[in-house]
């Protein structure tokens, strides 16, 4: 009955001590220079602006930080002139949870085996 009892509150413990990291390790913050343009920001702009890309809540992305003019292009060119800012938007998937999880699981073994140690030196 202990071991159950110790081994739920430690689960409990653990579970608990995770949750509230994995929406952090997914927050992605971008500010105005991170975008190549103010197209690019107004595209990524997400309602309720959680980014805090539209100061003054106009509705208008980044409309004041200076960006560099735009390259003329080339009929004969077919390449890409925009040099990529910023990271690469991935993850999230199911990979992303197991370092997560595990620390939990290692953070709730931990706190199960000084439980029980705790638990023995009362009883002896």
């Amino acid at each position: 009955m202990m071991r159950l009892r110790t081994f739920s509150a430690a689960a409990l413990l653990a579970v608990a001590a995770a949750v509230p990291l994995a929406g952090a390790a997914y927050a992605q913050d971008r500010d105005c220079p991170d975008f190549a343009s103010q197209a690019d920001a107004q595209a990524a702009l997400l309602p309720g602006d959680p980014e805090r890309l539209d100061r003054d809540n106009d509705g208008q992305a980044c409309e004041d930080h200076a960006y560099a003019p735009a390259a003329a292009t080339s009929d004969e060119s077919s390449q890409v002139t925009a040099t990529p800012v910023g990271g690469v938007e991935a993850g999230g998937g199911p990979a992303d949870v197991l370092p997560v999880a595990l620390g939990a699981l290692a953070a709730g073994g931990v706190g199960a085996v000084a439980a029980r140690r705790a638990v023995a030196a009362r009883r002896g």
